[in-house]
C-alpha cells in the first residue's frame, strides 16, 4: 500500500481563509494525498486563559498568550465550508483534527471522512467518545502516551464501537529520542500505523517509511518567515515537493515483503555464479572422483549442488580442463 502523504496546515494557515486556500492549492501541487486542518475551540479546551506560550519563529523566540494564539487560529463554520468546497474543487482529500466536542458536530456537517485526535487529547475521553459515535476512521497521535495508555485508549475505543483505529507515532523532543521502532511495535497491535513529523528534517520520515508507516504527516507553509506558530518547523511548497519525491523514492526502494532480486542481480547471476567444470583433463571412460570436478564461473552450467551425482561413475566422453560439465558426462 502506498504511503498516504498528508499536509498539516492547522497552524500555518494563521487563521486566515485566503492563506488556507493557497495552502490547499500548494498541497495539491506538491503531490500530497490530503490536507488536515484543525477545528479549534479555545474556549472549550482552555480553563486558564492566562497561560503564556513560547515558540520559535524565523526571527527568534516569541511569547504570547496561548488562548489568544488559539483564538486567532479559529475559523467560522462558513469559512470551513469554503475550505471543504475548495478541496473538492482542486481534488484533494481533507479531514480534520478536532479538539472539542462541539467541533465534532461541525466536522460531521462538513462531511469529514475521518478524524485526527492530537497527542494532547488522547485521554480526553468525552471527546474521543463523541468521535467514536461517528463510526469514522480516526488517527490518534501518541506522542506522550505510554504503552499502557495506548492499550487503555484501544479498550475505550472498542468499547464505544469506534471506526477503524489508526495509530500515529510522533515526538516533540530531539530526534535522537524519537524511538522509531515504536512504529513496528504499534503495527503488532494490528492497526494501520503512521508517523507525524515535527520538523523540517526528513531523516526520521525515511525511517518511518522503512519501518512500514502507511501514513506520514508533515507541516507545509507558504513562507517560513511568516509570524505565527510552527512556520519555522514547516516546509515551503518547493521544499515539500522535493520531500514528497524523496519519500516516494524511499518507498520504491523498500519494495515488497519478499525475496526479490533485482533484474541487474539476475543478469549478473549468470556471470558470477559458479558451475561444474573439469578440474583437469579427463579421458573418456575415467572413473570420476570429487577432485576431478570444480566449481568455477560462469553460472550458466550445472549447479555445483549436483557434483555428487557424477562422482563414482565413468565418463562417456573426454573433457578438457575448465570445460563445462554436462548431464550426459556419465551414463
Amino acid at each position: 500500500m502506498s504511503v498516504l502523504v498528508c499536509c498539516e496546515l492547522g497552524t500555518t494557515a494563521n487563521g486566515d481563509l485566503p492563506t488556507m486556500l493557497r495552502l490547499i492549492d500548494a498541497a495539491k501541487s506538491v503531490g500530497a494525498n490530503c490536507v488536515k486542518p484543525m477545528i479549534i475551540g479555545a474556549d472549550a479546551f482552555m480553563s486558564d486563559k492566562s497561560v503564556t506560550y513560547t515558540y520559535q519563529t524565523a526571527d527568534g523566540e516569541r511569547s504570547e498568550n496561548m488562548y489568544e494564539m488559539f483564538k486567532k487560529l479559529e475559523f467560522t463554520p462558513d469559512e470551513w465550508r469554503q475550505v471543504v468546497a475548495h478541496c473538492d474543487e482542486v481534488g484533494i482529500g481533507c479531514f480534520f483534527t478536532v479538539d472539542y466536542i462541539d467541533g465534532v458536530a461541525l466536522a460531521e456537517e462538513l462531511e469529514t471522512p475521518a478524524y485526527k485526535v492530537s497527542s494532547w487529547d488522547i485521554r480526553n475521553f468525552p471527546l474521543i467518545r463523541a468521535i467514536a459515535k461517528t463510526g469514522k476512521p480516526t488517527y490518534f497521535d501518541l506522542g506522550p502516551a505510554l504503552a499502557g495508555e495506548v492499550l487503555q485508549l484501544r479498550e475505550f475505543w472498542e468499547k464505544h464501537h469506534g471506526g477503524e483505529m489508526r495509530l500515529i507515532h510522533c515526538t516533540h523532543g530531539p530526534e535522537d529520542t524519537a524511538n522509531m521502532a515504536t512504529i513496528r511495535f504499534l503495527m503488532k497491535l494490528g492497526y494501520p500505523t503512521g508517523w507525524s513529523s515535527d520538523g523540517r528534517d526528513d531523516r526520521l520520515d525515511h525511517l518511518a517509511v522503512a519501518a512500514g508507516a502507511h501514513y506520514i504527516e508533515k507541516r507545509i507553509t507558504l513562507d517560513r518567515t511568516f509570524p505565527g506558530h510552527h512556520h519555522v518547523k514547516a516546509l515551503e511548497p518547493a521544499e515539500f515537493a522535493a520531500w514528497v519525491k524523496r519519500i516516494r523514492e524511499t518507498e520504491a526502494i523498500m519494495g515488497e515483503f519478499a525475496v526479490r532480486p533485482s533484474l541487474d542481480d539476475l543478469r549478473q547471476k549468470d556471470l558470477y555464479f559458479t558451475s561444474i567444470v573439469a578440474a583437469r583433463d579427463i579421458a573418456e571412460g575415467e572413473l570420476v572422483t570429487e577432485d576431478m570436478l570444480a566449481a568455477k564461473r560462469p553460472g550458466t552450467g550445472i549447479s555445483p549442488l549436483y557434483i555428487d551425482r557424477f562422482v563414482g561413475k565413468r565418463t562417456t566422453r573426454a573433457f578438457k580442463e575448465n570445460q563445462g560439465w554436462t548431464w550426459d558426462a556419465v551414463p
